[in-house]
């Protein structure tokens, strides 16, 4: 598994402005490869790593991979949704040589690649899927305003009617105490309810992550003074991810939710934004949330799922980092 001649890898050596310009030019990244994503993640006392592919002297595709480590040494390395590829080469030939590249850069563990595709990967490749694909559903959000909303279906369509006759006021906002209620009522909801999802430190600490950049901003419904519903938006690229929604009692009688949303449709638009995932959608453990995303008339996405990548029992010495990096030893562990 040699890398291809053509490849070579930079890993820690590009600044945040960097890696974002790399990925503002692709259209189907994901916010988990995104700076702020990283930044979020180390907050939580994780390693992150950032990796760029060259070929033929231009940046061909990222990785950001996190490290989480356990007892006796043990380190679990995971990279979800990439790599991010920006150019023309064959995602076999990348991948093989990517992970060479890991199993040089990383010992003493599992790697645990959850790619964003929809295409299988080839065991006899070395790639041992260990979890089945998660669903999402994909809006293109290229398309006319009014071609948009004529593909909604026709329930949506008549709750968001009913929403924008409800007289609520729709606020954007980067952090403050709007976005603190969103995010502790999206946390009592979800422990009432008890799916999986993103704690509320996590939440916080995207959201501060992102305030340079401007990735993230949140959308809240107020009913005159008290808030209603609510969902963050998270820019990643040329794509944006409904990251959390949460609608109060008050605000699932007005429909406010499907406000909330067409208007986060409209402002990503206006910015450029060409893909919208839904984040996820679980016809099983969550039809009522399943059939509101699936009322939007997006594609819905299967994902490959997710593959072990065995590494190295070995350790290796590294003199500098980035592009300076040189292995200088290495020796049975």
């Amino acid at each position: 598994m040699a890398a291809p001649p053509l490849l070579r890898f930079l890993w820690d050596s590009h600044s945040r402005s960097a890696w974002q310009e790399l990925l503002r030019d692709t259209a189907c990244s994901s916010y988990r490869q995104d700076w702020p994503y990283g930044e979020a993640v180390a907050a939580e006392g994780h390693g992150v790593r950032r990796c760029v592919a060259f070929g033929a002297g231009e940046p061909v595709a990222l990785a950001q991979f996190v490290e989480r480590r356990f007892a006796a040494g043990l380190r679990m390395v995971l990279l979800t949704h990439g790599p991010v590829i920006r150019a023309a080469i064959a995602d076999n030939e990348l991948e093989r040589a990517l992970f060479a590249e890991a199993r040089r850069r990383f010992t003493g563990g599992l790697l645990l690649w959850t790619p964003a595709t929809e295409e299988p990967r080839d065991r006899r490749a070395g790639f041992r899927r260990v979890m089945s694909g998660q669903s999402t559903i994909h809006l293109d959000l290229r398309r006319p305003l009014g071609e948009i909303e004529a593909g909604l279906h026709g329930k949506w369509r008549n709750m968001l009617r009913r929403a924008r006759e409800a007289g609520l006021d729709i606020r954007l906002v980067r952090g403050g105490p709007l976005l603190a209620w969103l995010i502790a009522a999206n946390e009592a909801h979800r422990r009432q309810v008890g799916y999986h999802g993103p704690s509320p430190a996590f939440l916080h600490a995207l959201a501060r992550s992102s305030t340079a950049s401007r990735s993230q901003f949140a959308l809240i419904a107020r009913d005159g003074s008290t808030p209603v519903a609510g969902a963050v938006f998270q820019l990643h690229g040329r794509a944006a991810t409904y990251l959390v929604g949460h609608t109060a009692p008050e605000g699932r009688r007005s429909r406010a939710q499907h406000l909330v949303l067409w208007r986060g449709i409209e402002i990503l638009r206006e910015q450029g934004i060409a893909l919208l995932d839904l984040g996820g959608v679980d016809t099983v453990g969550a039809p009522g949330v399943a059939r509101f995303k699936l009322g939007l008339g997006g594609r819905v996405v299967t994902y490959a799922g997710s593959y072990l990548v065995p590494l190295p029992w070995r350790r290796r010495r590294f003199v500098g980092e980035g592009r300076g990096a040189l292995l200088q030893k290495e020796r049975a562990a």
